[in-house]
């Protein structure tokens, strides 16, 4: 299943993917909504365990968006494989077929 379909891409019911960006650095401040730009970082949160924090880049801007997960197993799982695209484009990370016990 793809990702942006997989059951592991919800929170308490609420499909979470693709998360809105919000501008961090660029020309302008703004936000994106979308399957836009390149993936340049994953993370786990350290205040929020359970949340996975992405910088995406589109031309020489820089937009952060946050992944809410019920479970910290879930989010980690979800971060290793995000840290495994860096560098691709998110539309493409979006269209991963992923297995249907991922996250379990």
């Amino acid at each position: 299943m793809e990702l942006r379909n997989h059951a592991v891409m919800a929170c308490d019911g609420v499909k979470i993917w693709p998360p809105k960006w919000l501008q961090t650095y660029g020309s302008g401040i703004g936000s994106e909504s979308g399957e836009v730009g390149v993936l340049d970082a994953a993370y786990i949160s350290q205040v929020v365990t359970s949340n996975v924090c992405l910088i995406m880049r589109i031309a020489e801007e820089l937009y952060m968006g946050t992944l809410m997960f019920e479970k910290p197993e879930i989010a980690n799982a979800v971060s290793d494989l995000l840290r495994a695209c860096t560098g691709k484009r998110i539309s493409d990370i979006g269209a991963l077929d992923l297995p249907e016990n991922f996250g379990s």
